[in-house]
């Protein structure tokens, strides 16, 4: 694998983990059970990606490169500010997916080998399913909802 796929892959591994630290932070703010599951399960999804490409780029005789950097800090900073509540959990992680999906496209316009291009074509497809539910959530203002208020009053929320 060349160089420039590695760094690529590379730039992947530490966009997913500061999405994996942005949506705890997003977790934290949730307090309706329905977009507390889904953020969860798309934490979850980038969790795998970190691991997927990561095994990729060690099939290609290199270390996979993980470091807290100032885009890192400021992403899980900028979510935690902004993530007071569902509402704004939501909001903060649109941008997050946004920036996500973008990445993803970016790197599907490189020469990637076969393995490693289905993979990242396949944390692709998943980037653009948590935009889409972010953004029909939003769109349907699932805080408003009866689960979502029937589940602050019950106190399911940050269990």
């Amino acid at each position: 694998m060349n160089k420039t796929a590695v760094n690529k892959l590379n730039d992947l591994i530490q966009l997913d983990a500061d999405a994996v630290l942005a949506y705890q932070q997003a977790l934290d703010a949730c307090e309706v059970s329905e977009i507390r599951r889904k953020l969860k399960g798309f934490q979850d999804d980038h969790q795998q990606h970190i691991n997927d490409l990561a095994e990729i780029v060690r099939a290609g005789g290199e270390e996979p490169k993980i470091k807290r950097d100032l885009k890192g800090f400021l992403i899980e900073g900028f979510t935690a500010i902004a993530s007071r509540g569902d509402r704004s959990a939501l909001l903060s992680m649109l941008g997050n997916e946004e920036l996500s999906n973008h990445m993803y496209e970016a790197a599907l316009k490189l020469e990637l080998p076969g393995e490693a291009r289905a993979v990242v074509e396949r944390n692709r497809g998943d980037e653009a399913r948590h935009l889409a539910w972010i953004k029909e959530a939003i769109a349907a203002r699932l805080w408003e909802t009866k689960e979502g208020a029937a589940a602050v009053e019950q106190g399911e929320h940050r269990k």
